[in-house]
Order: structure tokens, then C-alpha cells, then sequence
């Protein structure tokens, strides 16, 4: 009577037994199939951002190609917005330390503050989003042709005002700005000889009383057609040249028309997230060297908001003929070196 219980013990011993070593195999095999794949899955991509992701504009056009990465490359991802020029480089720094693959910043006010980090992280690939020639090495830059839709804008306002006064206003004087400027004011005065042109660099993308003040000055002295490309400091000051009688709007980065519906001639539509999602292509194809790409209309990076009526058919087909000659090359838009403040 008294081996019988043992027995039945020892069975069920090894039963039990049999049946963790075959749930620890099991573990252990799924274990190594799925390690490959994500140590694979582990470039880390951080980014640094200018304003808020939410802001409708840049930022947020932004983070959404962060996103793009994400999704393409299956990246571990991080970003910190509404970051100060004078912030940025210990933010950056700190995330080199932290092993990231790729750091991306978003303004072309963190050019210095990339530079002293890719200097001492030269493992690690550095990019920013603005006109910014590179140090040859890891710290590069993906920018718009901006040029092509400087010109096409002021050619644009040019077609369509009636007082021969027009005008663009923009955030800030970065390099990739300024060019746009530049071949605004080209673009306008190449299109109609006698125009009249005012710009003006705002050194702000949030004080939207700023913006409201310039475009108001403006308005005063008769313009009636205003280009602005200001994100979050331009969208009342879009508003506002929609509320007066014969003076019209053209938005910037996403399609603003419904900031001021019919006076809203077109916007630039920058797709900024497919052109921060080259700089995670380029590099994991081992191709970033650290110097410019520019992209523009030919590679669909850039575009314009339908006009939905606010030009006559001359009108359109008048732009449509000088976007054409633009996108290949017909009209020059190589910027010269500026040497004159237009800042009204």
C-alpha cells in the first residue's frame, strides 16, 4: 500500500518535468526567432522641432515624416518640440549619448548647435531640414528647391494684383529663405516690370501679433496680394488680408484655403514628410555624406493648392505656362548672393 503512492509520485514528477522542458524550449525557440527581427528593427531615430507638432504647419508636417519613418523602416523613434535655438545642442548631445542612429533637426537655427555635436559623435548621422551644405562627413541637410516656388509665387501675385503692390512674409532669415525671397521678388517684377515688392523677415513663427501688424501695414499702403509663408505667426495675417474687399492670399505649406475661402489664391504645398523621410532612406541605404539634396516640383516634393476658381482661365493659363518653363529650366532661378536688406 505504501509504494503505491510512491509510484504514482514519481510518475507525475516526471510528467510534470517533461512538460516544463518542453514550455522552456518552446520559449527559448520563440525567443530566438524573434530577436533577429528586432535588434534588426532598431534604428533609432530622434528628432528635435522648432514649434509644436500640432501647430498645422511646419512642426507638425515635421513629426508626421518622423512618423513616415517609423512606419517605413519599423524605427524607434523620439522627438522633443517647441525647442529653442539656444536649447538645442544639449538636447542633441544627449541623444548621441543615448546611441541614436540619426538626428534630425527641424530649423535652420540649429545649425551650430549640429555642428559641435557631429564633431564629437562622428559615428552618428546628422541632418537638418533647411539650405545647409554640410560638413562632408555625418552632418547634412534635405531642402526644398525653394527657389522654383519663390519665383512662381511672386509671379503668381503678380498676375493677379490690381494696385501693382505686392508682398511675401516669411519667419525667419535662414539661408533657405532668403532664397525664397529672393526669387519672389524676381518672379514678380520679371512678370510685371513696374511692381512694387515688400518683404519682410518677421524672426518669429509664433507672435501672430507680429504677423497681424506687418500684413495690416501692408493693406494700408495698397497691397492686394500677400504671399505668406509664417506658419503659426501668418494664419490670422492670412485671415485678415481675406476679410478686405479685393486683396488676396497665398498660403504655405498645407492648402490654407479654408482660412479665408475664395481669397485664398493657391497654396505651396510643401511635402515636407516625404522629404524628411529621404534623409532615413538615404541613410539606410548608406548613402548620406553629410552634404545638400534639394528636391522640388520634378520629384512631386513641391506643389500648389488647386486655385478652385480665384483665377480667370488667362490667368491660370498664364502661371501653368511659367511653371512649366520653371520646372524645366527655361527660366533661370539660380539665387545670387543678396545685398540688400528688403526687409520693410
Amino acid at each position: 500500500m505504501l509504494q503505491t503512492p510512491k509510484f504514482l509520485t514519481n510518475i507525475l514528477l516526471g510528467l510534470i518535468t517533461l512538460v516544463i522542458i518542453v514550455s522552456c524550449s518552446q520559449f527559448n525557440q520563440e525567443e530566438l526567432t524573434t530577436s533577429p527581427s528586432d535588434s534588426q528593427s532598431q534604428f533609432k531615430v530622434a528628432s528635435i522641432l522648432s514649434g509644436s507638432i500640432q501647430d498645422g504647419s511646419w512642426t507638425q508636417a515635421n513629426y508626421e515624416g518622423l512618423k513616415l519613418i517609423e512606419k517605413q523602416y519599423n524605427t524607434e523613434i523620439s522627438y522633443i518640440d517647441n525647442i529653442l535655438d539656444a536649447d538645442s545642442e544639449a538636447l542633441i548631445r544627449r541623444y548621441a549619448e543615448q546611441g541614436y542612429d540619426l538626428i534630425i533637426g527641424h530649423s535652420g537655427g540649429y545649425i551650430k548647435a549640429m555642428e559641435n555635436v557631429a564633431k564629437d559623435f562622428p559615428e552618428t548621422k546628422f541632418a537638418l531640414v533647411t539650405t545647409y551644405a554640410g560638413n562632408n562627413k555625418n552632418l547634412g541637410a534635405v531642402a526644398f528647391r525653394s527657389g522654383e516656388v519663390g519665383y512662381l509665387t511672386g509671379a503668381l501675385a503678380a498676375i493677379k494684383t490690381k494696385t501693382n503692390k505686392v508682398a511675401y512674409m516669411v519667419g525667419f532669415d535662414y539661408p533657405f529663405y532668403k532664397e525664397e525671397e529672393e526669387l519672389f521678388r524676381r518672379g514678380a517684377t520679371e512678370t510685371k516690370p513696374n511692381i512694387e515688392v515688400y518683404t519682410k523677415f518677421l524672426q518669429t513663427w509664433i507672435d501672430t501679433e507680429k504677423g497681424n501688424k506687418v500684413a495690416l501695414d501692408w493693406l494700408k499702403q495698397g497691397v492686394d496680394v500677400i504671399a505668406i509663408n509664417a506658419d503659426v505667426a501668418g494664419l490670422t495675417a492670412l485671415k485678415l488680408a481675406g476679410e478686405k474687399p479685393g486683396v488676396y492670399g497665398i498660403g504655405w505649406t498645407k492648402d490654407q484655403y479654408n482660412l479665408a475661402p475664395g481669397k485664398v489664391l493657391t497654396s505651396v504645398l510643401q511635402n515636407i514628410p516625404e522629404l524628411v523621410l529621404k534623409i532615413a532612406t538615404l541613410v539606410q541605404q548608406g548613402r548620406w555624406e553629410g552634404k545638400q539634396y534639394k528636391y522640388g516640383l520634378r520629384e512631386k516634393i513641391y506643389d500648389f493648392a488647386p486655385f478652385r476658381g480665384t483665377l480667370t482661365p488667362e490667368e491660370e493659363a498664364k502661371f501653368n505656362q511659367i511653371k512649366q518653363q520653371v520646372v524645366t529650366g527655361k527660366i533661370d532661378i539660380t539665387p545670387s548672393e543678396p545685398t540688400t536688406d528688403y526687409n520693410k
